[in-house]
């Protein structure tokens, strides 16, 4: 066990240390209460989690981890790394789950999701999801664990014990801590990969250096975004050069100089973590290129598939696949990710915005962080913790990297895909609060009163806490007004609907599930279904909706937002956006009652049933239902450009092209920004039409 040096609190603001005090806590106390706060943490993710349904990623995760242990498909689901989803999959090896027959669809990611949601509800989908949940449970108990330690090596034991507890009520971390999803894994193994580069610069021997290089090898075979650990460590390493080669004093606490590595030993050991990371990639793929076996192929090619990037990250992966210096699914994941990124809508203060936005993960960080963990980290400037400059920089340099890197890419899905800052943050307040405790009995009244608040905060978004926000952005309740998606709602209402229907029963009650291939009768309930605009968007209507509806209307907050539509009459569910609900499931699911005018609705679900009938060469059903969808929105751009697409399939091109000409007058004047694909498509049809 290393050394434990005092307490930062011991350590003035000049870096100089006074003799070290009488410990807060004896060790054997020390260790109970970090026992405590560890098995806590366990009970709060078991109790929160059971409670909800699938999110909307979990049925992919846990059915690819079953693909790569029983067939090695690693064409499965390759838009994530395979380490976290087999870990989740494990437990289930030994259930006799029967696979379902393949169901082929011409795009892998579309045919994954409906493959998954077959493969969990053709069998006990709760006992499956809490398996796979309590698996990857295990990164966040580790990472808690982490959080002690570094914390009490780098600043002492009572940080170390004040940054566990920060981390145990902070609500991102129990909302993503047991989900089937690759963000706490990812979060675990790239603090634990900067932590072991820590020591080893502190301390340096082969075993470190070992730990550290299998530890970042795991981070990047975790998740794509884990590959920011290279260029972390490399910015750590030439931080850490700079500044022990020009300081005075030494930086680490018993250091001996003759251990300091130079240069030449320094990029060395970066290059021996670099070759173990890469070998660990493709252990983990077996050493085989290719992403499937068998007569599977991935439909579309990889080539084809890396056709909308830019050029230049076209040319690298092409090469990178025609050298075969990376595995094949591993270089589709990249290929995924680079096509995505900026290019979806995002939602964040209560305005929807067409692209990715900068301000996206600091707006979200401000919403869904305690204000306890921010006016931490506020004061950490003023504690004295910069005495201590290696550790200072070990823990803002990776945060401020990893939110740099996050907030450029404008991949504006969710708070957790900035999940890896919080350790580090979480740290540095640990460090903070242990700093000013130790000043006064002022500040450790003010200290016990911020962690109060948090439990109290955290606890009262019990056991939704996906859905927490700050008391500065309203609480949980006001949550689904700013953001959405991941942010707030991800799928996992189901079960508290089923038990608000059963306190409050309805004869006619309607249902918008966002998640269109999970079945809310699973779940028992059995009220009349209205398509998700997510399913509208892939052309999957239900068999009809009519243009009025009375009674009880469930709606997944997410559809009041137009995140997969568009706002105004873009979105079909536009006229509850600015109604109040008459009720709130879970700050998640959102229940109103009336009469309501869904002509719009109707309209493209009628489109939506169009195209998929022309999928299947249907002509005259399809041209009955894009006819109908017409009548029903006849201001819907969408909906007229079914209309003239079935009618130029069917022979009627002239008029076709007329109704193809009235759609893009309707995308050009109707939120343009939001239908840039629709107008690329009718103008296309336009320029081909003269010809």
């Amino acid at each position: 066990m290393h050394a434990v040096p005092p307490a930062i609190a011991a350590t003035p603001s000049d870096g100089t240390a006074k003799k070290p005090g009488r410990p807060f806590l004896s060790p054997r106390t020390t260790r109970l209460v970090v026992g405590a706060l560890l098995l806590l943490l366990a009970t709060l993710l078991f109790t929160s989690v059971r409670q909800e349904s699938q999110i909307f990623d979990e049925s992919i995760h846990l059915y690819a981890g079953f693909e790569y242990w029983k067939h090695a498909d690693f064409g499965t689901n390759p838009e994530h790394p395979p380490l976290a989803k087999m870990i989740a999959a494990l437990p289930l090896l030994s259930m006799g789950l029967k696979e379902p027959a393949h169901f082929s669809v011409p795009f892998f990611k579309i045919e994954d999701f409906i493959n998954a949601s077959r493969f969990l509800y053709g069998g006990d989908a709760d006992a499956m999801l809490m398996r796979g949940r309590m698996m990857l449970a295990l990164f966040t108990l580790g990472l808690g664990a982490l959080i002690y330690l570094a914390a009490g090596e780098m600043f002492g034991p009572l940080a170390g014990l004040l940054a566990l507890a920060l981390f145990v009520f902070e609500p991102v971390v129990l909302a993503n801590g047991a989900l089937i999803t690759t963000d706490m894994p990812l979060t675990c193994l790239f603090f634990a990969s900067v932590y072991a580069f820590y020591r080893f610069l502190k301390k340096p021997s082969a075993v470190r250096l070992a730990l550290c290089a299998v530890a970042v090898g795991l981070t990047m075979i975790v998740k794509h975004s884990g590959a920011l650990i290279l260029p972390t460590l490399l910015l750590l390493a030439g931080a850490d050069y700079v500044l022990r080669w020009f300081s005075s004093a030494d930086i680490a606490e018993g250091e001996k100089p003759g251990r300091r590595l130079n240069a030449g030993q320094l990029a060395g050991s970066l290059a021996i973590i670099g070759l173990v990371a890469y070998g660990i990639i493709w252990t983990v793929y077996r050493f085989r290129y290719a992403a499937r076996t068998g007569k599977l192929v991935m439909v579309p090619m990889l080539a084809q598939y890396a056709t909308n990037l830019r050029p230049h990250q076209r040319a690298i992966i092409t090469f990178f696949a025609g050298h075969h210096l990376f595995p094949e699914a591993y270089l589709y994941g990249w290929t995924d990710i680079l096509q995505i990124s900026g290019q979806r809508f995002s939602f964040v203060f209560g305005h929807l915005y067409s692209t990715g936005q900068w301000f996206f993960f600091p707006g979200m960080f401000a919403i869904k962080t305690t204000l306890t963990l921010m006016i931490l980290l506020a004061l950490a400037g003023f504690a004295g913790i910069r005495g201590r400059r290696r550790e200072f920089l070990f823990l803002t340099i990776p945060a401020a990297f990893f939110l740099l890197v996050s907030v450029a890419s404008k991949l504006n899905l969710g708070i957790r895909h900035i999940l890896p800052i919080y350790p580090f943050c979480i740290v540095l307040a640990g460090a903070a609060a242990a700093a000013l405790a130790m000043r006064s009995i002022r500040w450790r009244i003010a200290v016990a009163a911020l962690l109060a608040f948090t439990i109290v905060s955290s606890m009262h978004s019990f056991p939704d806490f996906l859905a927490y926000s700050n008391e500065a952005a309203g609480g949980p309740s006001n949550t689904w007004r700013l953001v959405t998606d991941s942010n707030d709602d991800w799928g996992q209402g189901l079960k508290w609907t089923k038990t608000y229907m059963d306190r409050h029963p309805s004869q006619d009650c309607w249902f918008d599930y966002f998640n269109f291939l999970v079945s809310p009768a699973y779940y028992g309930i059995h009220c009349k279904p209205l398509p998700s605009s997510m399913a509208l968007q892939f052309g999957l209507g239900t068999p009809s909706v009519p243009s009025t509806i009375s009674g009880t209307v469930y709606l997944s907050s997410v559809e009041t937002t137009g995140l997969f539509s568009g706002p105004g009459l873009l979105n079909p569910y536009h006229i509850f956006a600015d109604r109040k609900p008459d009720a709130e499931i879970g700050n998640a699911i959102l229940v109103y009652r009336g009469t309501f005018d869904t002509s719009l609705l109707a309209g493209m679900n009628d489109a939506g049933n169009a195209e998929s009938l022309l999928r299947q060469h249907r002509l005259p059903d399809a041209l009955t239902w894009a006819r109908k969808g017409v009548l029903q929105s006849p201001n819907s751009a969408a909906v007229n450009a079914t209309l003239g697409e079935v009618l130029i399939a069917s022979g009627h091109t002239e008029e076709g092209r007329q109704v193809n000409a009235k759609a893009l007058r309707l995308a050009m004047t109707d939120h343009p920004e939001f239908q840039e694909g629709l107008i690329h498509y009718l103008e296309a049809e336009t320029a081909k039409s003269l010809h």
